[in-house]
């Protein structure tokens, strides 16, 4: 007497677990790739928000009396001469990006404290503009004519993925 014995052989079990094992591998590579874009979107949401904060805190320099600061600090350190003295306040080119705003309570100058956040640096950039459309305003002159508008870049620098990448944002500030 013969039994019919219907199964699996061992061919068929090994190629079962090879089809298995193709997809465990490609989600594996998914989520691994979902985790590293997951790193990145957090690094680029931390440099948007220090980019944002050092704006607001250049914009809120204007209206400060306290320390001196004034419209005349809205500059690069070593511009803005107003009867032959540099007023700017803010640090040239790519900085360190350091925590805490120092006894001016304005981040981006030379009095910022603590230690320096690792992977980020920030450049400051400030510019005059000339406010074409009032008619009858002439372009001003560096120290002769009042400056009544600057352009206010922020880049901040950062690593992600051994690659190198930038958040820049910019606006345009008035005197008034």
């Amino acid at each position: 007497m013969k039994k019919n014995e219907a199964g699996f052989s061992y061919i068929d079990v090994l190629i079962a677990i090879s089809i298995l094992l193709v997809g465990v591998m490609a989600l594996a590579g998914a989520i691994a790739g979902s985790v590293i874009r997951s790193r990145q979107q957090e690094q680029q949401l931390l440099a948007k928000q220090y980019a944002t904060s050092t704006l607001e805190s250049v914009i809120s320099a204007r209206d400060l009396n306290s320390f001196s600061l004034g419209w005349d600090s809205i500059g690069n350190v070593g511009s803005n001469p107003v009867n032959s003295v540099n007023r700017g306040v803010f640090l040239v080119g790519q900085q360190p990006l350091k925590p805490d705003s120092g006894p001016d309570q304005i981040v981006g100058t030379g009095d910022d404290t603590g230690t320096d956040v690792p992977g980020f640096e920030r450049q400051i950039t400030i510019t005059d503009i000339c406010d074409t459309t009032r008619p009858s305003y002439n372009c001003p002159t560096p120290g002769v004519w009042p400056v009544m508008m600057r352009q206010i870049t922020v880049t901040i620098y950062y690593q992600a993925e051994r690659m190198q990448r930038t958040e820049t944002i910019s606006t345009i500030l008035a005197k008034y």
